[in-house]
């Protein structure tokens, strides 16, 4: 395409549209497990731009909203996935008073804050800003664009009584969109990474170890088996054993990392009983290298240290999440389009790096779709790396807006181009 029509349509989106989008997505609460007000908006969004789209229902009242901008032909489909469910409802005890954890968008000078503009409500905003500058254009694609913006991404999971929708988050939207029609030959996942390419990134395993006690009161105390100090022991070795874990498992000058991220025991209401049962609730992060299938050798070698400590232990484990690593596709088309699409706005090359959070890409290429990360959040106003907790989410809405002229640039990059030039197999000539 044309240079100047590129420059042409990237520069028709301005700062002032995606802030409207990114306020008016901030501004519909939308915890796992109640995404239909989001995916309604969405599609509303869609429909006044001239976006042919419909509500996906993956499960009963949770939607994903799927549009499509359809090239004339022997063009690749690009695929733009992100996800619109946030993971606090801003209601929940504990959580600090700033703006960037209620969901209700504040706009000051220069950022938007707001629960879910972060992660990743930043990043979906800039997909429609991108779509609809493309639409309104009215140029002529050979390839389509799909937006998938989906539910029950967060990572939210069903675990002993934390049961029901608002726990199925791991990327239920993608896979219920993945297993039904969701073709593509690549895609652009939205994630928080600081306009960084991420081509790869970890996994995640979770792990519920229980110890059990016998039940008495506390005037008979040594009639009973107190499950806390059972458990005590597997906490007082913890930190050497996540250390360890980490030493020995090394990628890309990354380490992998195992942390204990919940405790729960005994009967809080029941002050005078023995306490019978103990969880704690460890998450292993695993490196593209890295097999699920290693993760239950792991916690052998925690409990064979644990009972080292005191022989006789007896411990329950229940695997509950099992989400397995995004592999390398630096090499992929779609790596060097948006590396083309990063230059084409930025004017330098993007920084690259392997994720070391989780997101849709693995379940995309689960099913053949080449997925890499780039969204807009993750430069914060403190200056700390990626997220300051006393902050909560924010995002610059100069990022928000190079982010969205990306996007629009490698839409009008891969999509004007047959697959034949993009290297990708097409139809033999009869």
């Amino acid at each position: 395409m044309d240079a100047a029509i590129v420059k042409q349509i990237v520069d028709s989106v301005t700062a002032g549209r995606c802030t409207e989008l990114a306020v008016a997505l901030v501004n519909v609460p939308s915890l796992t497990g109640n995404e239909r007000p989001i995916a309604e908006c969405v599609l509303k969004l869609f429909n006044e731009i001239g976006i042919a789209a419909y509500l996906q229902e993956f499960e009963p009242e949770r939607f994903n909203t799927i549009g499509r901008i359809p090239g004339k032909g022997n063009g690749a489909t690009l695929l733009l996935n992100g996800h619109m469910d946030i993971a606090f409802s801003g209601t929940e005890a504990y959580l600090p008073k700033a703006p960037g954890y209620q969901p209700k968008a504040l706009v000051k000078d220069g950022w938007i804050h707001g629960m879910g503009v972060h992660n990743m409500k930043g990043g979906c905003a800039a997909f429609i800003a991108a779509a609809e500058a493309v639409v309104r254009s009215g140029v002529e694609l050979k390839g389509n664009v799909l937006l998938a913006l989906v539910g029950g991404e967060i990572e939210r999971h069903a675990v002993i009584h934390y049961q029901g929708a608002s726990y199925r988050g791991g990327g239920c939207g993608t896979k219920h969109f993945i297993n039904n029609g969701g073709i593509a030959d690549m895609a652009i996942v939205g994630e928080p990474t600081r306009m960084m390419l991420i081509n790869e990134h970890v996994g995640s395993v979770g792990v519920r170890i229980t110890t059990r006690g016998k039940p008495a009161p506390l005037r008979v105390a040594d009639h009973g088996d107190d499950a806390l100090r059972k458990m005590r022991v597997l906490i007082d070795v913890f930190d050497d054993f996540a250390r360890d874990y980490s030493s020995r498992n090394e990628y890309k000058g990354g380490r992998s990392t195992v942390h204990m991220h919940s405790i729960e025991g005994g009967w809080p209401y029941r002050c005078n009983r023995v306490p019978i049962f103990c969880h704690v609730f460890l998450e292993f992060r695993l490196l593209p290298n890295q097999k699920i299938s290693e993760v239950p050798l792991e916690v052998e070698r925690l409990l064979a240290q644990v009972r080292a400590k005191k022989a006789g232990l007896e411990f329950e484990t229940e695997f509950f999440v099992t989400l397995p690593p995004a592999q390398d596709c630096s090499t992929s088309v779609i790596a060097e389009r948006m590396r083309a699409a990063h230059r084409t706005v930025v004017g330098n090359a993007p920084e690259e790096g392997v994720g070391l959070f989780y997101s849709d890409a693995s379940h995309l290429q689960a099913y053949g779709i080449p997925a890499v990360n780039y969204g807009p959040s993750g430069r914060t106003i403190s200056g700390k790396e990626n997220w300051d907790p006393d902050i909560g989410e924010h995002l610059s809405i100069e990022d928000l807006t190079q982010t969205a002229k990306v996007y629009t640039a490698l839409i009008l990059d891969v999509c004007s181009r047959t697959r034949q030039e993009l290297g990708l197999k097409g139809l033999s000539a009869a």
